[in-house]
């Protein structure tokens, strides 16, 4: 009986490194071609496999043993099959992590500056971003890591969540944010100041020599940085006509940016941003040390648990479905709309989505603040999805051209996917297989009434919104 409760334990098996990245390729592909390329929640996973949440999590984490049949189960699910070199058996020294007695003396140990972090001890779902993030920073030692996604979709508090949850693995653990103020010598200072436990009595002068210093301390300690509103930094694109440029006086965090994601060190910089600082897209790819996640908004079970914190509402799965994809799952977007339901409509969502203005008040300015820092081609093209999507990538060329460039016309469409402004969908037809896009219904109700407003501003004429300020 004690041999057979040996055998026992050394049963089950673990993704390499090799077989989760298959796994997330095959994910990703199967939520472009099933789910109109939003992310598969944790609950759609589970009908999806046929497996236990808590199975899956296993399985995608790679931090405790499953049976063999059973990732084999997960990898059909996704019409690939399980290889040899996608699994290992641990040996019995191999403890998968989680949390020991060791944790709160390591704890005391290591140095904290979470500067104004937000509480987040009410935190919904983001369960494979978590996944996704410590994959990149703890299994495959990224250095480099940009968030992005629409304000008040939840980047911080995801980022948050993550830092709380993989700090016992990093000596110093910092959150900024570029909305303080700090100029690029500050900011420095301050970081190197901590990460020296004060022991730099003074600091070079050159930008080159500073940057150095604090490569220094990331390659000697695992550091884990986190800097915040990245956007604060970045010229408004359209009075430049290009996104992603550095304030003046900023331009240094772009030298900061690249030395971080190019030179080997064992520390980890993530970056929070609606916009990506130009340089880093050139470094980022899937097996790359320089990755990036655009996180999407939340799933109406998760949304329904936001709402029920503050009051009681009534709605048909349709009405909250409708809801909940109008505002593209935006968590700040539906929370204020959640004041509206309850205060004017006694919480009855029908109520609320028959009066179809759903663009007001502090959602407006949200939505306006993101549109507002686009470039005019960026401009153009949103102005021309509101009344064509979806469309593809040629009939959106052909509607712009020669007005716009076809290289301006592809950045564009990047920046603005980056910024959740537009979205992608595969449509596979009998003559051709293509991607169309479209604008978030938010976005789309917010640009066509700016039109009607200005066009009827100006007697009906016909005025590109490009020109609107």
């Amino acid at each position: 009986m004690k041999e057979f409760k040996q055998q026992k334990r050394r049963r089950g098996v673990i993704l390499t490194n090799q077989g989760l990245k298959r796994l997330q390729a095959a994910t990703s592909e199967s939520e472009i071609q099933d789910n109109y390329g939003i992310r598969y929640t944790l609950n759609t996973l589970s009908e999806r496999t046929c497996l236990d949440p808590h199975t899956l999590v296993k399985i995608y984490t790679c931090k405790a043993r499953v049976d063999k049949r059973t990732l084999s189960t997960c990898f059909e699910a996704f019409n690939i099959s399980l290889a040899p070199t996608d699994y290992y058996q641990p040996s019995d020294s191999e403890a998968a992590w989680c949390p020991s007695e060791d944790s709160g003396k390591q704890h005391s140990m290591r140095k904290l500056d979470w500067g104004e972090v937000p509480d987040v001890s009410v935190f919904y779902g983001r369960t494979l971003e978590l996944v996704t993030l410590e994959q990149f920073i703890i299994e495959d030692n990224c250095r480099l890591v940009t968030l992005l996604g629409m304000g008040g979709i939840g980047k911080t508090y995801l980022c948050v969540k993550l830092a709380h949850k993989i700090q016992d693995k990093f000596e110093f653990v910092i959150y900024k944010s570029f909305a303080s103020g700090l100029s690029f010598k500050d900011m420095l200072t301050e970081l190197i100041q901590f990460l020296s436990n004060g022991h730099e009595a003074s600091l070079p002068e050159n930008v080159d020599a500073l940057i150095s210093r604090l490569i220094h301390y990331l390659r000697v300690n695992r550091c884990l940085l986190v800097l915040d509103d990245v956007e604060t930094i970045l010229q408004n694109a359209s009075a430049s006509d290009d996104s992603g440029c550095y304030c003046e006086g900023y331009e240094a965090y772009g030298k900061l940016f690249k030395r971080v994601g190019e030179v080997p060190h064992q520390s980890c910089l993530i970056l929070i941003g609606r916009e990506k600082p130009k340089g880093i897209g050139q470094m980022t790819g899937d097996t790359l040390p320089v990755r990036s996640l655009i996180l999407k908004g939340l799933q109406v079970l998760e949304i329904q648990k936001i709402f029920q914190a503050k009051g009681f509402f009534i709605g048909s799965p349709h009405e909250w479905e409708k809801l909940v994809n109008f505002y593209a799952g935006n968590p700040l977007a539906l929370n204020i709309a959640s004041t509206t339901i309850q205060k004017l409509f006694d919480g009855y969502i029908a109520k609320f989505l028959n009066q179809r203005t759903l663009v007001f008040g502090e959602i407006y300015d949200l939505i306006r603040e993101h549109v507002n820092r686009l470039s005019n081609t960026e401009k153009q093209v949103i102005e021309w999805l509101a009344s064509n999507h979806p469309a593809s990538f040629s009939q959106i060329q052909k509607s712009v051209l020669p007005l716009v460039s076809p290289q301006k016309l592809l950045e564009a469409l990047e920046c603005l996917q980056e910024r959740c402004l537009i979205d992608k969908a595969l449509h596979i037809s009998i003559e051709e297989r293509d991607y169309l896009f479209t604008l978030p219904l938010v976005v789309k109700e917010f640009v066509t009434e700016k039109l009607i407003k200005y066009n009827a501003e100006k007697n009906g004429s016909i005025v590109s919104y490009s020109n609107l300020a």
